[in-house]
């Protein structure tokens, strides 16, 4: 049986084609080295060794205690104000006047940590914990979801 030329041509056209694709891309013929967006060579950036940046990761910058007033006026005064609002008054006290006359009032002194990291795009994140951080300035850590995890 006899190859048609035209099909022989045709994938000697191919291979060639294919040569010099593979060529091109590794950087073998001068000039075209491909590059990527932030200019690093493609085929240099294979087999560099270099950390690759998350958009998630950071370093922490600083850790504060903060007290955290948490004002809950409790049910009475929640129906209070909440029927003041709803006859277009407003409730400016921190608490409701119960039947006996007294003031309900009901605040809470918490404390909160807030972790301040600056994230390796240069930009800086804080995240507000409940418990003291096992963490230290200068640490490695990724913001996952509001929670800091380390890197």
């Amino acid at each position: 049986m006899q190859t048609n030329p035209l099909i022989a041509g045709a994938a000697v056209a191919v291979m060639i084609l294919g040569v010099i694709g593979v060529a091109a891309i590794t950087g073998v013929l001068p000039g075209t080295t491909w590059h990527k967006q932030d200019g690093t060579p493609l085929a240099d950036t294979a087999m560099s060794a270099q950390p690759v940046n998350c958009a998630l990761c950071g370093t922490v910058e600083s850790i504060r205690t903060v007290e955290v007033w948490d004002e809950a006026a409790g049910a009475l005064g929640g129906g209070l104000a909440g029927a003041a609002m709803a006859k277009g008054g407003s409730t400016t006290s921190l608490g409701a006047v119960a039947p006996s006359g007294e003031v309900e009032t009901s605040v809470k002194k918490r404390y909160a940590h807030r972790v301040t990291v600056r994230m390796d795009d240069g930009s800086y994140r804080t995240v507000s914990l409940s418990s003291p951080p096992a963490l230290a300035v200068g640490d490695k850590v990724r913001v996952v979801e509001g929670k800091l995890v380390r890197a």
